[in-house]
């Protein structure tokens, strides 16, 4: 049986490995993204748009074609479904993205196509998928058309190796659309595991919002540490030495487009107070945790030239996506600094939130020379590199450095010439 043709519907960190991915396993694949800047980078640059190792000879073969609608996809199979699906404001789930692709797809589908659910959702979002498909195309699911839920669970910059490794978890609650989901990712040769809808949707939230959960222990005895003048990696340290039971999240700036948004998912059905919505309020607050950190350790920030090293939300990529680094800049423009600074080899200027007289710096060294205050915010590889450099400016008095991360390995968040705290 010859593989199917598959449409991706949204060609960004889901989407895009996973069509390339396809390609590699011999499906006949095609992209459609609104994104023009997308369209163009992988149409006629023929290269990855961000950074996802592994997928740059696939990207370069011209194999995968975007196209800006559903309709101008063609002759499919598979439609799969890897919009953005960002928390609103207000802990509720925008679905805008989902219901406007299922409008536009509805009048292509036709007996025998199979819709994958991929992006991220909320228990029982495919269920709704599910009613507005029957209603606006007129075929049932079950009978007529294959409805799964496939949630991604890759982590960025292992999508190549994760996307052939992962079990895949395959929503459906019919034997249409399971084998229809089962025949698709059995191109990538990883075990399936079968359930119904929710469970599948339960999964891949349950993986991200304990893990951020997680973090927020980390975060808030890093906090209690430091409100009591000790510190936080000390404890660490000494908590998991030769104890069976360790402490395994260490403090850091949480944050993410997954992480911090997919506990809104399974907390906005609640009026009640929860975990997890505790875990967001803890990890959303440590950038002004810092901040008065610093100040009460050395004084007020005005007139200091700060500087934020790291603006992607994690370690080694350019994904910018709900970010702590913006928050933490906007917290010490508040304090007036006379010169405010971010460093971010990976990222590009254009990437920034705007904010009014922020510098964006490529040199590292001479981004440490022009500051006297900097504040680690992502552990990027390049930082523990140049963990000297920064530590000769710290021995020569000229700069301090924040570093809830411990990429300098001093064993001290708040770092300075006097005792390096």
């Amino acid at each position: 049986m010859s593989a199917p043709r598959v449409a991706v519907i949204g060609t960004g960190r889901v989407g895009l490995p996973l069509a390339l991915a396809f390609i590699e396993a011999g499906a006949e694949v095609i992209g459609v993204d609104i994104d023009p800047r997308v369209r163009r980078i992988i149409n006629e640059e023929r290269r990855m748009p961000f950074h996802e190792p592994g997928f740059e000879d696939a990207a370069a073969s011209g194999k995968l074609r975007i196209v800006e609608r559903v309709a101008d996809a063609g002759d499919v199979d598979v439609f799969v479904i890897t919009v953005g699906t960002p928390l609103l404001h207000h802990i509720e789930t925008d679905l805008s993205a989902v219901t406007r692709v299922i409008a536009e797809l509805s009048p292509s589908l036709r007996a025998g196509h199979c819709v994958i659910m991929r992006s991220t959702t909320a228990p029982r979002t495919t269920r709704y998928v599910r009613t507005l498909l029957e209603r606006h195309s007129g075929l049932g699911v079950g009978t007529d058309l294959a409805l799964a839920c496939c949630p991604e669970r890759i982590v960025e910059g292992k999508a190549h190796e994760e996307l052939r490794s992962l079990p895949q978890v395959i929503g459906t609650e019919d034997p249409l659309s399971r084998d229809a989901a089962a025949r698709l990712f059995g191109l990538l040769g990883v075990e399936l595991l079968h359930c119904d809808y929710i469970t599948a949707e339960l999964v891949k939230l349950a993986n991200n919002v304990s893990r951020y959960a997680f973090f927020a222990t980390a975060n808030v005895l890093a906090m209690i540490a430091l409100d009591y003048d000790a510190e936080p990696h000390e404890v660490l340290r000494l908590g998991n030495y030769r104890y069976p039971r360790p402490i395994g999240a260490r403090p850091g700036l949480t944050a993410g487009t997954c992480l911090r948004k997919d506990f809104g998912m399974l907390s906005e059905a609640y009026w009640s107070s929860d975990i997890l919505i505790d875990s967001w309020r803890i990890n959303e607050s440590m950038p002004k945790f810092l901040v008065d950190a610093a100040k009460r350790r050395w004084g007020p920030l005005a007139g200091e030239r700060a500087l934020v090293l790291g603006y992607s939300f994690k370690r080694d990529t350019d994904d910018v996506r709900d970010s702590l680094s913006a928050k933490l800049l906007r917290y010490l423009q508040r304090e007036c600094p006379a010169r405010l600074a971010v460093h971010d080899p990976w990222v590009s200027a254009s990437r920034l939130e705007p904010l009014h007289e922020l510098r964006f710096e490529t040199d590292l060294l001479e981004a440490l020379d022009a500051s006297s205050v900097a504040f680690i915010a992502t552990n990027h590889t390049v930082y523990e590199e140049q963990r000297e450099a920064i530590l000769a400016r710290v021995a020569a008095g000229s700069l301090r450095v924040v570093d809830l991360w411990n990429c300098l390995g001093t064993g001290h968040t708040l770092i300075a010439k006097d005792g390096l705290r």
